[in-house]
């Protein structure tokens, strides 16, 4: 039986037009996107940290965590990795079921804004 989250993962592959092949790696996820772009996904529902991370090639391009390396924004441990480098506070809160939909609306948006084609 799925977890929360392996449910919250298909619910983003189901949804999200620019996955090309989803892998379950047992600690986490990899979504193959269009473009050469890789998610990966990974969250410990024990430990409560998750690592969400748009990849291309083998630079991360954004993403979002909870490690608590970042204790002066708001919103921490949370925080997001922009695509121009700055850390920034973020909206996640660590429940996939609503994170994941939020993560994949900005994907998506970067890479629409790359005219990348849909799946």
């Amino acid at each position: 039986m799925g977890t929360p989250f392996d449910y919250a993962v298909a619910r983003l592959i189901n949804a999200c037009a620019y996955v090309k092949t989803a892998h379950d790696l047992a600690t986490k996820w990899r979504l193959d996107l269009t473009g050469g772009f890789t998610l990966d996904l990974y969250f410990n529902e024990t430990l409560g940290k998750y690592s969400y991370t748009l990849i291309q090639g083998s630079e991360r391009v954004m993403g979002w965590d909870n490690a608590a390396h970042h204790p002066g924004l708001a919103n921490f441990p949370h925080h997001a990795h922009r695509p121009d480098g700055r850390i920034v506070p973020s909206r996640l809160g660590g429940d996939p079921k609503v994170d994941l939909d939020q993560v994949r609306q900005e994907i998506e948006t970067f890479l629409s804004a790359r005219k990348l084609p849909a799946e």
